[in-house]
Parts: C-alpha cells; sequence; structure tokens
C-alpha cells in the first residue's frame, strides 16, 4: 500500500465506500466508482490489514479504468507489500504518467529497496513542490516504511511551520519519531492526535508500541484496547495485546489475543501453533507441546526462518518423552536447515543440562559460542544455568556478560542475586552497589529462608524467583 496517512473525516467516507462495494458485490450487482476512490479504497483495505479485498478493488478499478494511475501505483505497492517487487516493476512499466510525484516516489521506493539510495534521492529532487502535504507525507513514509527515518526530517522540516497543526503532518512526524526510538516525542505527538480524533484506531495503537518499547505493558495493553475499540477488527492491536500480556506472563490472556489476530487473518496459524506449542512446554507438558510444534513443521506455509528451532523444541519435546533417537534426529535436522542457528544449540544443551548431562550440555553451548561469542548467548547460558541450580556455572556466563558488555540490561542485578545466592558477601556487595534498584534490608531478609537449603531445587526455585522479579 501507499502509506496514506487517511484523514478521519476521509476514513469514515471510504468506510461507508467499502459498506456499498461489498454490498453490491454480494448482490452480484456492478458499482461504478471514479478511479481515485477505487484506489483510496484499495489503499483503506490494505492499511486494515485485508490485502485479498485491497487487490480485488485494484483490479475490479483496472477493469474499469485500465490505465489509472492511482491504481497502476496501489497495485504496484500491493505487489511490494507481497515482497513480489519484480512484479512492481512490471507493474511501474504501464504507468505513462511518469512526471506525477506518486510515481516518482513509487519508483524511488523500488530503488531504495535494490540499495540505490543516492539515485532514489535525485528522482525525489525532481519532484516540484517539495512543501506540498501530500509529498511530505508520501516521502517520509517511504522513508520509514524503509528503514531510513532520518532521512525524512529534511522533508518533515519543510512543512514544520505550514502544517505544524495538521493531523496528517502530526501523525507521520510522530511515526518518523517512534521508527527513531524517540517514544516519548513520538507518544506526546499521538496523545495530541488522540485529542484532535479520540476514535482513531492507529493512534490509540502508535501509542501503545511508545508503552510497549519502554515496557509499560499494562498501559500498552489499554491503548491496545481503546484502539480495538475504535476499530474491532483492527488486528494489529490484537497482535501487540498478545505480546504485552506474554511479557507479563499471562500467557492465557495471550493465546487468546493471538488467536482473535490469526481470526483477522494478521498471523500465520503455524504461528498459533508454534506460541501454543512453546506455552505446553513451558508447563511440562510434552506430549501437547510435541503435537503442536509438529503441525507447525509439517505445514507447508511455516515460515522457514523458524524451523530450526521447531525442530529443536520438538526434539527436546520427543527427548522428555524418553525418544531420544528420534529427538536426535530432530536436532540433527535443525542443525542441517541452519548450521548457523544459535538458539538450537542452546536449546539442546539445556535438555542435557537438565538430565544432569553436563558434559554434553557444556558441549552444545560451546558450539553455541562459536556461531556467536556474544554477550546475549553467554546471558541466556547464565540464565539458563541459573534456572537449573548450575550456580558456578552461571556465575561464570554472567561475568563473561559484564566483560563484553559492561551496561547489559540488569547484569548487576543479576550478578548481585547470583552471588547472594552463593553466599558471596564481598561481591554481592560489589554488584549490588551497581544496580539500579539495590537490595534493601527487607527484600534480603525475605529470601534468607530460602537460601538456608542447599538443595538444588529449592535454590533453583529461588532463582527463577527473584529472575521473575527482575524483569
Amino acid at each position: 500500500m501507499s502509506k496514506k496517512n487517511l484523514l478521519s473525516g476521509r476514513d469514515k467516507e471510504l468506510q461507508e465506500l467499502a459498506e456499498q462495494y461489498e454490498a453490491a458485490k454480494a448482490e452480484n450487482k456492478p458499482i461504478y466508482l471514479d478511479a481515485d476512490d477505487l484506489a483510496d479504497l484499495a489503499d483503506w483495505y490494505a492499511m486494515h490489514g485485508k490485502s485479498e479485498q485491497a487487490t480485488e478493488v485494484v483490479e475490479y478499478g483496472l477493469s474499469l479504468h485500465p490505465d489509472s494511475t492511482p491504481l497502476l501505483v496501489e497495485q504496484a505497492y500491493l505487489f511490494m507489500d507481497a515482497q513480489n517487487r519484480e512484479q512492481a516493476k512490471l507493474v511501474i512499466e504501464r504507468i505513462s504518467e511518469d512526471y506525477s510525484s506518486e510515481v516518482k516516489v513509487l519508483k524511488a521506493n523500488i530503488l531504495l529497496g535494490e540499495g540505490k539510495i543516492d539515485e532514489a534521492e535525485q528522482l525525489l529532487d525532481t519532484i516540484e513542490d517539495k512543501e506540498e502535504l501530500a509529498n511530505i507525507v508520501d516521502v517520509s513514509y517511504m522513508y520509514i516504511d524503509m528503514g531510513y527515518p532520518v532521512k525524512a526530517l529534511p522533508w518533515l522540516a519543510g512543512g514544520s511551520e505550514r502544517y505544524a497543526e495538521d493531523e496528517a503532518y502530526l501523525a507521520v512526524t510522530a511515526d518518523c519519531f517512534h521508527a527513531q526510538g524517540l517514544n516519548q516525542k513520538a507518544e506526546a505527538l499521538y496523545n495530541k492526535l488522540i485529542d484532535k480524533n479520540p476514535y482513531s484506531a492507529p493512534y490509540w495503537f502508535g501509542l501503545a508500541r511508545c508503552y510497549f518499547e519502554q515496557q509499560l505493558f499494562d498501559k500498552a495493553i489499554e491503548a491496545c484496547d481503546y484502539a480495538i475499540v475504535a476499530d474491532e477488527e483492527f488486528a494489529e492491536a490484537y497482535i501487540m495485546k498478545g505480546h504485552a500480556f506474554y511479557q507479563l506472563g499471562n500467557e492465557e490472556s495471550a493465546l487468546e489475543n493471538y488467536t482473535l489476530a490469526e481470526k483477522y487473518k494478521a498471523i500465520n496459524p503455524d504461528f498459533l501453533q508454534m506460541f501454543i506449542g512453546l506455552n505446553e512446554i513451558s508447563k511440562g507438558h510434552w506430549e501437547e507441546g510435541y503435537r503442536h510444534l509438529e503441525s507447525a513443521i509439517q505445514s507447508k506455509d511455516t515460515d522457514s526462518t523458524i524451523l530450526p528451532s521447531l525442530y529443536a523444541h520438538a526434539g527436546n519435546c520427543l527427548y522428555k518423552l524418553g525418544k531420544k533417537r528420534k529427538a536426535g534426529q530432530y536436532f540433527k535436522k535443525s542443525h542441517e536447515i541452519d548450521p548457523e542457528d544459535v538458539d538450537s544449540y542452546l536449546i539442546e544443551g539445556r535438555m542435557y543440562m537438565e538430565d544432569g548431562d553436563f558434559d554434553k550440555a557444556v558441549k552444545k553451548w560451546a558450539l553455541a559460542l562459536e556461531r556467536a561469542p556474544y554477550a546475549d548467548t553467554w546471558n541466556e547460558i547464565g540464565i539458563y544455568s541459573m534456572e537449573l541450580g548450575q550456580l558456578n556455572h552461571a556465575r561464570m556466563a554472567f561475568e563473561h556478560v559484564k566483560e563484553l558488555e559492561p551496561d547489559f540490561e540488569n547484569i548487576n542485578e543479576k550478578l548481585a542475586s547470583l552471588y547472594l545466592l552463593l553466599k558471596d558477601k564481598e561481591n554481592f556487595q560489589k554488584y549490588n552497589q551497581l544496580c539500579k534498584r539495590p537490595f534493601q534490608l527487607e527484600d534480603l531478609k525475605k529470601i534468607e529462608e530460602m537460601l538456608e537449603s542447599e538443595d538444588k531445587e529449592e535454590l533453583a526455585q529461588a532463582m527463577k524467583n527473584i529472575l521473575n522479579a527482575l524483569q
């Protein structure tokens, strides 16, 4: 889609137009609309995650207006959204009005996708009215969508005085701030937009994204709820709610929202199978977990990039069920698909560690570190080790994290917690004073009883409790 920022009034008009179009279609009656309205209607469908309807409208529109530039532009964007850039290029060749700004932006988008940044900028420089709002919005969204939000800033600056209070200008500026990770600035603009139009699902969703990235998950959920009130079929809000609930440890509510997102065709059914499977694994339900993961593995639509992880988790289930030979075959398949997939080795190492085979676990984790000798990898090993009661191995792993990235998130808290469990007063004090929120006397009293036990399972549970508190 062309990423137009549809204003609330126009959005309402297009919703009514969609109802008229769908009613005519249901009754098998022809309906005549001009090319611009059909292009906007297709864009409206695309922005609401209804790509099939968008494609259908464009094809219907082109049957009425075969050489319409707006419809051909929209068709090209739909092909690009479907990752079919070659087909988009063929559509562009059919466009005769190559002097129009929207066609130039479309061609620049293609050039950016091919890494031809200078050529794209030269083409955009030929746009005559660079301060026209439609051009500012189109070019800015092109840069934002293609991962170059900073390049949108000069275009936005050109309209800062003239369009400072314009809804479309505020919206694209907010999206640009968010794309740069400037969430507090984006948050202020989304709130301003919501004051202008409190029934806009995209504005509430924009606010939710800001909250989510600041780990304010409760607020993200609340903002998503408002987005859904504004548009109950706004599927991205269900996905965001699912992610937020998952971060809060509420897998049941996460699954409920992912299921609603699947209902509106915003996520692949195989993702849902994978999520359910991993959720069952977290509860120790190995048979159920394996069944759902196997369903995702056997699907022809499963994203190939997640197959190594699916095979690894399924292999773990098989191992737990006593089917060690088949488990080995699954891990082998995982490594064959992607020999560089780090997670597969980490999962296999944890599996052996849980089974008490320390040597095999360390060998698998060593293979993970060969492929990714980074703080993230050591951190995963440290967390696994702590949860399984292997405190000395966890200490070594987290010390590596601290050495590689001294400011790694929560590393001081993890080391302080670890040395607390190891009853190492000197190192506990060393890292506790570096914590954002150091353990206080009352915190220590609460876990003192847990530390009296030398039982590894109890220590592991104590570690899980502390880690959960840190997240």
